[in-house]
C-alpha cells in the first residue's frame, strides 16, 4: 500500500470535489485518481519497476504532482530535482544515485549521464490509453522519496523516507496546523524543496483543494489572488513576508485567511508581530528540515511572550539541546539541537552520513535552547558561530538586533578572518529607504557588547537567495572578497 492510495480513495469517495486548480483547469479527485492510476501503468510500460529510482525534473505543475503520486503507486522511488538547474548541475547531483530515468518537462532540458523521459504530447497520449493500476506493489516500509537538503549552507545531502514515515510527517502537520473542514491552499513554494512538496501532500491527503500558481510574482498580485480566489491557507518564505509587509497598508491584507504559514527560515520577533498585525492575525511560523519535516510551530498566541522562538514541537517529536559529548542539557542551556520522530528519514546506505544521524537522533547543525514549556529558541547554525577572543558569537543575535532598526529590510551576519587571524563580524544589509552605516553602527553599539558589534557593513540592493527563498550565505561568503566596506 502506497501514499497514493489515499488519493485513490478520495477518487471514489469525493469523486467530484476539487483537488487541483491550475489556470483555467479544475481537476477533481476522481480525475486526479484516474491520472495517477493510469500514469502508474504507463510507467510500468516504460520499464519502471518496483524499487527503481525515478528522477522528477518537472516545473511546479499538476504534471509534477501526478508524476510524484504515480511513481509512489508504481512502487518506484521518487527523486525530485530542481527543474531550473542546468543539466550538468543535476547530473552532478545524482551522479551516484543510479536513477532508472528522469522525467523532464517538454521541451526537455535533460540530465547529463542519465536517461530521460519527456512529459509531452506523446506521454499524455500514452497515459490516456493506459488502463488504471489499482494495486500498488509498494509497502509502508518501502522508500517513497529520496530528497536533498536545500544546499544553502553546503553540498546537498540526500535522505530516504518511507511511505509510513512520510505519512506520519503529514499527520504531524495536521496536528500542528489545527485545521478543521476543507480548505483552499495556494501552492506557491517550489515542489523540489521539502516545505513546498510536503505542503501540497498535506492538503491532498486531507482532501483539500490546491490552487497552483507560479512562485514568482509581485506582492500586489499575491494579495489579489489570495482574496479573489477565496484562499484559506497559504505558505510563504520570509522574503515574501517582508515584501508583503513593505507593500501593506493600515488594515490586514488577508482578512479571510484561516492560516498563514511562514517556513524555510525564522523571521525576527518584530517581523512576526508585524505580520500578525498587518497581514493576518492567523499567522504561524513552522520550523523543521527535509530529514524530519515540520518539527515545531509558533502560534499567534505565542507572539506576545515568545515571538523570538520557533514554537513547540508536535506530540511525537523529541527535541533536546546537548553538549559536546551528546549529553542532554538542562532547560534554558544553549547547545546543539537534536531531533527524533517516527517520521524521521534516514541517510542513503551509500552515503554513510554518521555526522547528522547518530544513535537514533538527527542533528541538523543548529545551536539553540529549549525552555520549560518546550519552546525552541534558535541561536544559529553551528557552522555559522563566530569565535572571537575565545567567546562564541551567534549571528542570529546580531541579525535580530539589526532587524529592529527602521532602515533595515533584510540582514545577514557572518564571520571572516581578519589581519590578525581572528574572526571579525561583518553584516550584509538590504536597506529600507535611506540607511547610513554610521547609524547602523551606533544602533549596534547601544544594544550589543563591543565584541559582537560588526566591524564592517555591506549595503547591498538584495540578498542572494536559494530557489527555496533562503538567504544564500555561501554566496555572501564568496562576495566578501569582492565587496568593499562602506
Amino acid at each position: 500500500m502506497s501514499l497514493a492510495e489515499v488519493v485513490l480513495h478520495f477518487g471514489r469517495t469525493r469523486h467530484y470535489e476539487c483537488a487541483l486548480v491550475e489556470d483555467d483547469r479544475v481537476i477533481s479527485y476522481g480525475e486526479l485518481a484516474r491520472l495517477v492510476a493510469t500514469t502508474g501503468t504507463y510507467l510500468a510500460k516504460l520499464g519502471i519497476r518496483c524499487g527503481d529510482r525515478v528522477g522528477i525534473c518537472v516545473p511546479d505543475t499538476s504534471d509534477h504532482l501526478v508524476a510524484l503520486l504515480a511513481v509512489a503507486q508504481s512502487g518506484a522511488v521518487a527523486v525530485p530535482l530542481e527543474w531550473r538547474a542546468t543539466p550538468s548541475e543535476n547530473g552532478r547531483l545524482v551522479a551516484d544515485l543510479n536513477l532508472a530515468c528522469v522525467l523532464v518537462a517538454a521541451p526537455a532540458r535533460g540530465v547529463e549521464n542519465c536517461a530521460t523521459v519527456a512529459i509531452d504530447a506523446q506521454w499524455h497520449a500514452g497515459v490516456a490509453q493506459a488502463s488504471p493500476s489499482t494495486a500498488s506493489p509498494a509497502g509502508w516500509h518501502d522508500t517513497f522519496i529520496i530528497a536533498a537538503t536545500s544546499g544553502s549552507t553546503g553540498k546537498p545531502k540526500f535522505t530516504a523516507t518511507t511511505h509510513l514515515q512520510y505519512y506520519l510527517n503529514i499527520v504531524a502537520n495536521w496536528e500542528l496546523m489545527e485545521l478543521a473542514g476543507r480548505h483552499r491552499c495556494l501552492a506557491t513554494l517550489p515542489f523540489y524543496y521539502g516545505a513546498g512538496r510536503t505542503s501540497c501532500m498535506t492538503h491532498l491527503l486531507r482532501g483539500d483543494c490546491l490552487v497552483l500558481y507560479s512562485s514568482v510574482f509581485a506582492p500586489a498580485e499575491y494579495v489579489e489572488i489570495v482574496n479573489r480566489l477565496g484562499i484559506t491557507v497559504v505558505g510563504a518564505v520570509p522574503s515574501t513576508v517582508r515584501q508583503l509587509l513593505a507593500a501593506g497598508g493600515q488594515v490586514p491584507l488577508f482578512p479571510k485567511l484561516a492560516r498563514f504559514f511562514v517556513t524555510g527560515a525564522p523571521l525576527h520577533a518584530n517581523e512576526k508581530r508585524e505580520a500578525a498585525q498587518w497581514l493576518t492575525p492567523h499567522f504561524y511560523e513552522k520550523y523543521g528540515s527535509a530529514e524530519v519535516s515540520t518539527m515545531t510551530i509558533l502560534r499567534p498566541g505565542d507572539l506576545e511572550d515568545r515571538a523570538d522562538s520557533v514554537g513547540q514541537p508536535h506530540s511525537l517529536a523529541r527535541i533536546e539541546a546537548v553538549d559536546d559529548n551528546d549529553q542532554p542539557l538542562p532547560s534554558g542551556a544553549v547547545g546543539a539541537l537534536r531531533f527524533r520522530t517516527p517520521g524521521m528519514g534516514s541517510p542513503l546506505p551509500e552515503s554513510a552520513d554518521t555526522e547528522r544521524f547518530r544513535k537514533g537522533w538527527f542533528y541538523p547543525g543548529e545551536i539553540g535552547r529549549i525552555d520549560d514549556a518546550g519552546y525552541v529558541f534558535l541561536n544559529g547554525r553551528a557552522s555559522d558561530v563566530i569565535m572571537r577572543g575565545g567567546a562564541k558569537i551567534y549571528p542570529a543575535e546580531i541579525e535580530t538586533t539589526l532587524a529592529q532598526h527602521p532602515g533595515v529590510l533584510e540582514v545577514a551576519v557572518l564571520g571572516r578572518r581578519g589581519p590578525r587571524n581572528e574572526e571579525e563580524v561583518v553584516a550584509f544589509v538590504v536597506p529600507k529607504g535611506v540607511a547610513r552605516t554610521a547609524d547602523l553602527l551606533a544602533h549596534c553599539r547601544m544594544r550589543l557588547t563591543p565584541h559582537k558589534v560588526p566591524r564592517q557593513f555591506f549595503l547591498i540592493p538584495e540578498m542572494p537567495k536559494t530557489a527555496s527563498g533562503k538567504i544564500d550565505k555561501i554566496a555572501l561568503v564568496e562576495r566578501l572578497s569582492l565587496e568593499d566596506p562602506v
